[in-house]
């Protein structure tokens, strides 16, 4: 009976600890939808919106963005942690570095084709 008592105060206290568990941080990387908060190249203006990371092969990534009412597309390969990726939208393109944040998320710099400046975003989910 005190094995028994034992077991459940252990399978209980498990079930607990799962349950209130601050989030792991791989789970707040690599495949999911974002809240993307960025600056302009130069510091020209601020901007919001979303971003879909969907990893298509073992290094090999899928980004779709939705700023305002236009839309990115890119490709990328990477770790989960950076990801190198070029984008485009209409005939805009250019690359994308992102690093994975401490506590999940990423941090990344941009820039279009031909520009001599960079922008940034914070990828949070």
């Amino acid at each position: 009976m005190r094995k028994l008592v034992f077991k459940a105060i252990f399978c209980l206290a498990l079930t607990v600890g799962v349950y209130f568990a601050p989030p792991d941080a791989a789970f707040a990387r690599g495949p999911g939808v974002y809240n993307v908060e960025g600056t302009n190249p130069g510091g020209n203006g601020t901007y919001s919106g979303r971003a879909t990371l969907a990893q298509t092969g073992e290094s090999t990534w899928r980004i779709t963005w939705r700023i305002g009412s236009q839309s990115w597309e890119g490709w990328g390969i990477g770790d989960g942690k950076v990801i190198a990726v070029n984008y485009r939208s209409g005939g805009t393109t250019g690359v994308i570095l992102m690093i994975e944040k401490d506590g999940g998320g990423y941090e990344s710099v941009w820039a279009n084709s031909g520009s001599t400046a960079v922008g940034t975003e914070v990828w949070t989910k």
